[in-house]
């Protein structure tokens, strides 16, 4: 390009510098917004990835939480059946007795609706440990424990191993007149059949207690327990192998005949 051409082309510039000026005013500032756009959809895509990846992990995170805590409430469960499962029957023990029985009695008290007690004892236990020993004694509470089990039809109902050969039931929502059925019916079948241990067959009798109210506003566990217990003992006094029911008043009432009754009662 010679001189002459290359004044040509500022010339221009000398006639409209301040146009100049603008227009690379301008160009510097389109420059500059293109720029910025492009450099915050970049920033914005790189946003929406950070935060698509960031859901992501937390929600891998929140099922890896969720296992996990599922997993310990598994565990919790196991343990907690086994602190209130009784070792030699499988059937609940003591601790898990004691807390279930507050709550039915809350329950009943709430609902008003009755709440049944039974203390059942096996007799002549001791007899059965001194002469046969400890084994067929073992043999005799397991399979008394299985009978009862067998004969509770209702997921609320509950056998308890209370101490010993003797077992309590928690049975919700049922009277007097249930109560003593199934007692007796849980009775008779015992009796029926002699259950098998190392020495050989064993015939084996219980006596019961029950007790069966609604629980009042000042009643405590302890005052369905007393009433039951009072009855269980009656029964063992006036000859065992029969079912007593407390009353009301606390007061046991003979309601089962005499030993050997085979009077059966349908639950």
């Amino acid at each position: 390009m010679t001189m002459p051409d290359f004044a040509l082309l500022l010339r221009p510039l000398q006639l409209y510098p301040w146009h100049f000026v603008v227009l690379t005013l301008l160009a510097a500032l389109f420059g500059a917004a293109l720029f910025a756009v492009l450099v915050y959809r970049r920033q914005l895509k790189w946003q929406q990835e950070t935060a698509e990846q960031l859901e992501e992990n937390i929600q891998t995170r929140t099922f890896e939480l969720q296992v996990a805590l599922n997993e310990l409430a598994d565990k919790n469960r196991i343990l907690e059946e086994q602190n209130t499962q009784d070792a030699l029957t499988g059937v609940r023990n003591r601790a898990y007795f004691d807390k279930k029985i507050q709550a039915e009695l809350k329950r009943s008290r709430r609902e008003q609706r009755p709440l049944a007690l039974v203390m059942l004892d096996i007799d002549h236990f001791k007899q059965i440990n001194d002469n046969h020993g400890h084994l067929a004694g073992d043999a005799v509470i397991r399979g008394v424990a299985e009978k009862i089990a067998q004969l509770l039809k209702r997921s609320s109902d509950h056998v308890c191993r209370y101490g010993g050969e003797e077992f309590a039931l928690i049975l919700p929502n049922t009277d007097a007149h249930g109560v003593v059925e199934l007692a007796e019916q849980i009775r008779l079948s015992i009796a029926a059949s002699p259950f098998d241990t190392e020495i050989g067959p064993l015939p084996v009798q219980i006596s019961a207690g029950c007790y069966a109210a609604v629980a009042a506003p000042d009643m405590v566990s302890t005052d369905f327990i007393h009433a039951a217990d009072q009855a269980l003992y009656q029964a063992k006094t006036a000859g065992r192998n029969q079912v007593i029911l407390a009353a009301a008043s606390d007061a046991a009432t003979p309601v089962a005949a005499s030993e050997g009754n085979t009077d059966e009662l349908v639950q």
